[in-house]
C-alpha cells in the first residue's frame, strides 16, 4: 500500500479523495503526495484528471470545484499501467482523463 507523505495532514478535495482511494489498491505505488488545493474561479460542474508523466513518477492534476495536484511517486516504467488503471476503473468512469509528459530534453 501506498505511504501518505506526513500522515494525514493534507487534506483532499472530493474529486482527489475518490481518486486516491483507488490509488491506494495499486500495488506498485511508494508514496502519495497530496498538494496545495486551489479555488477554480469557473465550475462547470465537470470532473477532469491530467496526467503528467515525469521522471519521478506521476503528477496528477485534479480539477472539479477545486484544482489540486497529487504526486505519485513509482518507478518511471510503470506510470503508464498506473494512470491506464485510472482511467478503465469503473468508480472514476465520471471523470475525464488527459495526459501529458514533461520530462527533461523531451
Amino acid at each position: 500500500m501506498a505511504k501518505n507523505r506526513g500522515k494525514t495532514h493534507t487534506t483532499l478535495t472530493e474529486t482527489a479523495l475518490e481518486v486516491v482511494r483507488v490509488l491506494k489498491t495499486i500495488p506498485d505505488i511508494n508514496m502519495i503526495a497530496p498538494g496545495i488545493i486551489k479555488t477554480n474561479t469557473k465550475t462547470s460542474g465537470k470532473r477532469f484528471v491530467t496526467g503528467v508523466f515525469t521522471t519521478a513518477g506521476l503528477e496528477l492534476i485534479i480539477s472539479g470545484q477545486s484544482v489540486q495536484k497529487v504526486a505519485v511517486h513509482c518507478q518511471e516504467s510503470k506510470t503508464f499501467q498506473i494512470f491506464k488503471t485510472l482511467t478503465e476503473h469503473k468508480k472514476l468512469s465520471h471523470i475525464e482523463f488527459k495526459k501529458r509528459e514533461r520530462k527533461p530534453g523531451v
